[in-house]
């Protein structure tokens, strides 16, 4: 828990609020998605997610209860200590009020004080400047990019590649969590 969210696990229960933001044109944009989704791929996704082992996924809610969003690690590799990072407010009304850097940072406790990982990785896209400011801002540096890698509304874009490792945040962020 953190001074304005608190991260807890995802439920099937979930679902039904998720799909109705992630159903937003504009928010969708962000995510890896296209298409729409349904009820259904969003409970079976979940489910699937749920007992997999290089997978741990949170639902994102503020200190009141309203469910915001999500994050988590996929592709959780225990002998090289790395995991792909991920994280929607998928609750536009909670925009730009310091939730998603506070999720981040404490995924990011999670990760490196708890999972003992090494690397947390993460793809962002080029015209998503806010996120990619708040991954700066807890630590993540640029890697590299993946040139024209996203395709949205008649123009490619390039994906940016971050990442952060332990000793970045051991060194930096410990007392800020």
């Amino acid at each position: 828990m953190g001074k304005l969210i608190l991260l807890r696990p995802m439920e099937i229960e979930d679902a039904e609020k998720f799909v109705e933001l992630i159903n937003d044109e504009e928010l969708r944009q962000y995510l890896s998605l296209v298409l729409p989704i349904n009820k259904y791929a969003e409970e079976n996704w979940i489910k699937n997610n749920t007992n997999k082992l290089d997978v741990v996924n949170f639902s994102i809610e503020t200190l009141d209860g309203v469910l915001i969003g999500g994050t988590g690690l996929k592709d959780i590799d225990w002998i090289n200590r790395s995991a792909e990072f991920g994280i929607g407010i998928f609750d536009k009304r909670y925009w730009n009020k310091g939730m998603g850097t506070e999720a981040t940072r404490l995924m990011l406790k999670y990760s490196f004080e708890y999972l003992n990982l090494n690397r947390i990785y993460l793809r962002a896209y080029e015209f998503n400047k806010r996120a990619i400011r708040v991954y700066e801002k807890c630590g993540f540096l640029i890697e590299g990019k993946e040139r024209q890698a996203r395709y949205i509304k008649g123009k490619y874009w390039d994906v940016i590649r971050m990442s952060i490792l332990a000793d970045d945040y051991w060194r930096n962020f410990e007392s800020q969590v």
